[in-house]
């Protein structure tokens, strides 16, 4: 039964995340109304980064370290739901995406770095629509986590995801040029 709740929800929610973008979205920028908070960015940053320190540690050392509250039933599940949304928050940027395959193609070596980098980095969507996407996208994690695992899991995780370090981050700000280039670097290579 377990099982099939996973393959319903995962089935339902990316449909959820695109209607709730458009409903959510809100812009962002010096004379828009109204602005996304501080707390909603880095809400959204420290899921990632938690997302994505679990799911590498767990690859690492085949358990689950700074575990949340998740017992033995229920780690399966968990790690796909942590699984699903890592592939929701890196969509545009990871090792499959348009900005990781023109960076990596060989015939584009004749490119300067910086001129490759720039290039792949404009594949992904415009900084409002990404960091709006990441904001829903967060708040689906919250929600998914909330209605599958309780409200005390969602607790000890967003006290976690404050101190995961990654080495990965989302593009959620504006990159220098070598911002530009570490970042593809880390999610490309």
């Amino acid at each position: 039964m377990r099982n099939l709740v996973i393959v319903v929800t995962l089935l339902i929610l990316p449909f959820s995340i695109i209607s709730a973008q458009s409903i959510n979205s809100r812009p962002v920028g010096l004379n828009s109304e109204p602005t996304i908070s501080d707390e909603e960015l880095k809400s959204a940053d420290a899921s990632f980064r938690y997302i994505n320190s679990t799911l590498q540690t767990f690859s690492a050392t085949g358990r689950l370290v700074n575990n949340p509250g998740i017992d033995g039933a229920d780690l399966e599940a968990y790690l796909e739901y942590l699984q699903f949304f890592y592939d929701e928050f890196g969509s545009g940027f990871n090792r499959n995406s348009a900005m990781c395959r023109f960076y990596m193609d060989p015939e584009n070596s004749r490119m300067t770095l910086e001129e490759k980098a720039e290039l792949s980095f404009s594949f992904l969507r415009s900084l409002e629509d990404r960091v709006a996407r990441y904001i829903v996208i967060d708040r689906e994690f919250q929600i998914t986590i909330e209605d599958q695992f309780g409200s005390i899991l969602l607790r000890n995780i967003n006290e976690a995801k404050i101190e995961a370090v990654s080495n990965q981050r989302l593009p959620s700000t504006s990159f220098d040029e070598a911002a530009v280039i570490n970042f593809i670097d880390s999610v490309c290579a």
